[in-house]
């Protein structure tokens, strides 16, 4: 759950980054290891990895998806307008916002879906400061709260497809998908 929050949080932080240039600026070569700096020059963590549109940098205390077009060539590794404690804050605050979102959305009546959102597991009978109980098929089913993501479409979702979800609650095992 911690990586879905990590990713969710590129497109707010995206958002909060402010352009490197105007003009259209050569593409930066991101490479797994490599080193990223703030704009004084301080260090703000490590390239983790690289995809066409994200560079997911480790600060050592979060993992934050940030988009190509953030980071600019530095003669040490890669530089970012953030430092270290900004873009940490950031994704504190993003992660935050993100679980307000979910538990707010967590009402009785609310169907809750596998986490593929393929097959619908129940619908939301009540829920405390810990736990929500869904209705399967009947059965009350008492999930901790963490245990809930929200999907892209706003709806809520579990983190289990619908056989994991079906085998923890007859309490036989399935294999790690």
């Amino acid at each position: 759950m911690k990586n879905f929050f990590t990713l969710m949080t590129g497109a707010a932080l995206l958002a909060a980054t402010p352009a490197l240039a105007q003009d259209a600026a050569p593409k930066v070569e991101a490479q797994v290891g490599m080193k990223v700096f703030g704009p004084n020059g301080g260090e703000v963590g490590t390239v983790e990895s690289v995809s066409d549109a994200a560079v997911v940098v480790d600060t050592g205390t979060h993992k934050a998806a940030l988009g190509t077009e953030a980071f600019a060539k530095a003669d040490n590794g890669l530089s970012i307008m953030m430092t270290k404690v900004d873009l940490d804050a950031a994704v504190a605050k993003a992660t935050a916002d993100a679980k307000a979102r979910l538990i707010a959305s967590l009402t009785p009546g609310t169907e809750v879906k596998s986490v593929t959102g393929a097959a619908v597991i129940g619908t939301i009978q009540g829920k405390d400061a810990e736990y929500v109980t869904v209705d399967h098929e009947g059965q009350e089913v008492k999930l901790p709260v963490d245990a809930f993501l929200t999907q892209a479409d706003g709806g809520v979702a579990i983190t289990m497809t619908a056989d994991q979800f079906e085998a923890a609650i007859s309490g036989a095992q399935t294999p790690t998908q």
